[in-house]
């Protein structure tokens, strides 16, 4: 998964890299009744920084969406108009011969507010269905599904919840045809008065702890929205970058206030707002360091240096850790740094070719050792990732492949593989032949003394058969048919 996230990381990085925006925000703003998402909509074409943040945002959502719909991990919510159910019924039952566990401590309204007004508590297992609403219900906006959560609220039968979710939501003025007929409007006329009241939630501790941390982060207050991000790498990063761009969304709505219809807010609410929501404007690299410093501990992975070294764009830098991750990682992991060399290359960003060559030598000495019993059922494909060498490593490395093919069959696909994808096969073929002379050479000159004479003879044999076999590779390829001849008679002699 960490892998595929990461193709989908520089995917979006890249599409937005080659789609034109527009410099300047006034050119945008031609309607003449603007709203704040109108404002908005042309901060976020206008400012690559900020659509950075929101495009990583997105990334960040969509993998999360793809990992729950794959493990489901989510405790199911069962549909019921009424809220409350078990509370309601205790209620109703009231003090009858049926109600022999009557609780002092419960409620005696149903109305949201009752709880903290009252200061009792609801069912045990109402509670518990809460619980479990308010961490489905969190979920579904950590994986961008603002709407599905919205309807759990209400399918849950507490469209209140529902109702608190949205005020985040800007202020829009729908399109008119007659423009003296009167405005229609979605969004939130009182979004920063909204705001300031759902700090008042954020900030209760005797909350649940998913219900804090989504109206935190809808809100903009960071505080709350971190224990229920667990030290996860993603979430963390996900939390700080909604963050970041909810206040410098509200700081140019706030620069903007007094622009005819943007904003609805009274100054004394504004004012009021701001003593209370303080947020620090952070570089993507600050982000980052707080986000390892909220780790517990835990380090990132392979992957995740990969991806943070990418939104920052250090690219060399990728390169440079890469060197020390070749002899420690596993197979997986260096097939995707081969495959992400290329992909950088095509893209033009390749600032350390040597250190890239080795890269890819790796991989294709990765393929040749992992094949078995002297067969190779895909030449072509080692023999791609061979011609992305320099061509002196070519021919050294395809010599590797050469002597690991030792069935006949396959000798053939191996040549042709090679000639179509520009490798010397025939250099390769000497060298591979060379190599088995070597071989028999010093074979010859360390026997073990405490071999047997069977023993030793058939070592000989051996070394002589891979001798022999390995000049059927120049047999195959035509021109070279006399040199085969040469070095069999040579061999002979």
């Amino acid at each position: 998964a960490e892998e595929a996230n990461t193709w989908k990381l520089l995917h979006c990085l890249y599409a937005d890299s080659i789609t034109e925006h527009p410099k300047s925000l006034d050119n945008l703003l031609t309607e003449t009744t603007l709203s704040q998402q109108t404002l908005v909509s042309a901060l976020f074409r206008s400012d690559s920084e900020l659509r950075l943040l929101q495009l990583l945002v997105d990334w960040l959502e969509a993998t999360a969406a793809y990992q729950e719909e794959a493990t489901k991990t989510s405790a199911p919510i069962i549909g019921n108009n009424i809220h409350w159910s078990n509370t309601l019924h205790q209620l109703l039952i009231g003090t009858s011969l049926f109600n022999k566990d009557k609780n002092k401590a419960m409620v005696t309204c149903m109305d949201p507010d009752a709880p903290r007004r009252q200061k009792k508590t609801i069912h045990s297992d109402d509670q518990k269905d809460d619980n479990d609403l308010c961490k489905r219900i969190f979920t579904e906006v950590r994986c961008g599904k603002f709407k599905d959560a919205v309807s759990l609220c209400i399918s849950a039968g507490q469209a209140w919840r529902g109702a608190i979710l949205q005020g985040w939501i800007l202020l829009h003025y729908l399109p008119r045809d007659d423009l003296n007929s009167p405005l229609e409007i979605t969004g939130n006329p009182s979004r920063d008065l909204w705001k300031w009241c759902a700090l008042g939630i954020a900030n209760n501790v005797a909350e649940n702890v998913h219900y804090r941390a989504t109206i935190g982060i809808l809100s903009g207050h960071l505080a709350s929205t971190l224990p229920a991000c667990q030290g996860s790498w993603e979430d963390l990063l996900w939390a700080h970058l909604r963050v970041q761009i909810e206040a410098r969304v509200d700081k140019f709505l706030h620069e903007h206030h007094a622009t005819v219809d943007a904003n609805t807010s009274p100054a004394d609410v504004l004012e009021l707002l701001q003593s209370e929501l303080q947020v620090e404007e952070l570089s993507l690299q600050q982000i980052f360091s707080a986000v390892k410093s909220l780790m517990d501990g835990k380090r990132e992975s392979h992957y995740q240096t990969c991806q943070r070294h990418l939104m920052l764009g250090h690219i060399r830098v990728i390169m440079q850790d890469s060197l020390q991750w070749l002899d420690c990682a596993e197979e997986r992991f260096i097939r995707f740094l081969a495959h992400l060399i290329l992909v950088l290359r095509q893209m033009g960003k390749d600032p350390l070719h040597d250190v890239g060559d080795e890269i890819l030598e790796k991989y294709v000495t990765q393929l040749i050792d992992g094949l078995g019993d002297g067969s190779v059922e895909s030449p072509e494909l080692i023999a791609y990732y061979t011609s992305t060498v320099p061509v002196a490593r070519q021919i050294v490395v395809y010599a590797e492949l050469l002597d690991h093919v030792h069935k006949s069959e396959y000798r053939q696909g191996v040549i042709k593989a090679g000639i179509s994808a520009g490798v010397d096969v025939s250099a390769s073929a000497r060298v591979a032949i060379k190599k088995a002379i070597t071989d028999i050479q010093q074979g010859y000159g360390n026997l073990d003394l405490t071999f047997t004479q069977t023993t030793a003879v058939e070592k000989d044999k051996t070394l002589i058969n891979k001798v022999i076999s390995s000049l059927e590779w120049l047999s195959l390829i035509s021109n070279q048919l006399e040199e085969a001849l040469w070095l069999s008679n040579a061999m002979i002699r």
